[in-house]
């Protein structure tokens, strides 16, 4: 961790795109359960929490069309959603993002949103823990985050090198490294600290927390 951090001085950071499932929320649980109800549905045997992380991946579409490929992918979503509603109230959000979100306002670095999350769910949690003033823009639904980060960068005139993608996923490293933007990665989601790793990313933290520590303590300069 010494060395990230050390390496990481040398980054002048303005902006931050965060992630929502596993970075800013947890919503592992109702995802798991949800997950399992669509297999059994389709005539598959439930995963174990620990089967579930080793193999969930973004796009999520890819997770499903290995395991229930004959089922459209519409009427997977139709069968999620319909039960993962029943289980949304259930999702509090992770130590420390809200400190991280109120010290980026302010500091001044806007935070955006990149998330798979569906729009119903995303602005029903954000209502419920009062963020939308942290944000200074969502986008949600996203299926392929590789692809969508160069938008989200062109659309707000970010710069690459000021901006870091912050995710728990493998995904997310992909796509901040697909555009050319840092990245940090949080083990407080889906994947394992191994399979994240293994990416390379600029700085591994245990959560939002660990990188507002840094932050604080001037260690990633900002801006």
């Amino acid at each position: 961790m010494t060395g990230a951090v050390l390496e990481f001085r040398t980054m002048f950071i303005r902006n931050f795109i965060l992630d929502w499932s596993g970075t800013m929320v947890d919503d592992l649980p109702p995802v798991f359960l949800t997950t399992n109800h669509v297999f059994q549905t389709c005539g598959l045997p439930p995963l174990t929490m620990e089967e579930f992380r080793q193999h969930f991946c973004l796009p999520v579409r890819r997770f499903y069309e290995k395991r229930i490929p004959h089922v459209p992918q519409i009427e997977l979503e139709r069968i999620f959603l319909a039960e993962y509603r029943l289980h949304q109230d259930k999702i509090e959000p992770l130590p420390h993002t809200e400190q991280f979100l109120r010290y980026c306002v302010q500091e001044g670095m806007p935070v955006f949103v990149a998330s798979s999350v569906d729009g119903a769910t995303y602005h029903h949690q954000m209502r419920r823990f009062g963020w939308e003033k942290f944000i200074r823009q969502p986008y949600i639904g996203i299926e392929d985050k590789t692809q969508k980060i160069h938008h989200i960068l062109e659309e707000n005139r970010l710069n690459p090198d000021e901006t870091l993608f912050v995710g728990d996923m493998e995904h997310d490293i992909a796509a901040g490294k697909a555009g050319g933007v840092h990245t940090c990665a949080v083990l407080s989601g889906y994947n394992h600290a191994e399979h994240l790793r293994a990416l390379h990313p600029d700085l591994v933290c245990d959560h939002l927390g660990e990188l507002l520590s840094h932050l604080a303590k001037r260690e990633v300069t900002c801006g």
